[in-house]
């Protein structure tokens, strides 16, 4: 892969370049090179020229607030379960372990559809939001006399959003950064195989850092089998997610799609008038 990209001119709403060699010139519009990963290798006048010629419409707004809003439900839902236990396939896992990997799921559309700026902004979303909830249950317990049984449910809250807010920070975050990667150097791969990478190496920190900190016990190997056993059942269930991430990429590029013909055609009645 080329170092760098040079911007030669923009024509016809296609961008010509070449590489710091000047051994060959493309063309590509401006959302190819933005999917491809690629804008990422020009200078950040030239990035902020392709970005610019690649504005994100009124349904990218509502498409990415759903997805941030599906995020944060999973976030909430997720973690307050979390402490309890459950048995899948003679495994002891985490009561929320159905609802948590589809934070991942959430991302990786996030990074298909949009770019990765929206990804990264979504998973500071998810931290700010567990820092705070830890911050002001903290400070609620503080200044009020709360008894049992709310104690009991929301005291134990404190610590568990705080961890997440950390395991948010560093394994959301490796997720969005590998997959933004990868998208540069396998942009002609299958978007499962981005995916799957992205989401097993963020699952991997995420797992290590929360049964860690949770669980605030010196290695063993029943810590580390606690480590396996949660981490195996994630990168099954991401596999398990593929479908859904394809779907939801087909929804996205026909539901836009037909949002660019309606525009069309209310632009060619207005001319009209």
């Amino acid at each position: 892969m080329t170092r760098s990209l040079n911007l030669l001119k923009v024509e016809n709403n296609l961008i010509y370049y070449t590489n710091e060699d000047k051994d060959y010139v493309l063309s590509s519009s401006s959302r190819a090179l933005i999917n491809k990963g690629l804008v990422v290798f020009f200078t950040k006048k030239d990035r902020d020229l392709i970005h610019a010629l690649d504005p994100i419409t009124k349904f990218d707004i509502k498409w990415y607030g759903f997805l941030t809003a599906l995020y944060l439900a999973f976030l909430l839902v997720a973690i307050p379960m979390s402490p309890h236990s459950v048995q899948i396939f003679d495994t002891w896992q985490p009561a929320g372990i159905l609802i948590f990997p589809l934070t991942f799921l959430v991302l990786d559309t996030i990074n298909a559809t949009l770019r990765y700026e929206y990804a990264k902004s979504t998973t500071y979303f998810g931290a700010s939001m567990c820092a705070l909830a830890s911050g002001l249950i903290a400070l609620t317990f503080l200044v009020f006399d709360i008894k049992s049984p709310y104690k009991e449910v929301f005291e134990p809250l404190i610590y568990l959003f705080l961890i997440n807010s950390i395991c948010i920070l560093s394994a959301d975050q490796a997720n969005n950064f590998t997959f933004r990667k990868l998208s540069m150097i396998l942009y002609k791969s299958p978007l499962w195989v981005r995916s799957i990478i992205s989401s097993t190496i963020g699952q991997a920190i995420y797992t290590i850092i929360w049964i860690g900190l949770f669980f605030n016990s010196s290695t063993s190997m029943d810590l580390l089998q606690k480590i396996a056993d949660n981490y195996l059942f994630k990168v099954g269930y991401a596999f398990a997610l593929l479908p859904v991430l394809y779907g939801l990429v087909i929804s996205y590029k026909l539901l836009k799609s037909r949002k660019n013909d309606d525009s069309s055609v209310i632009n060619k009645n207005t001319n009209l008038i």
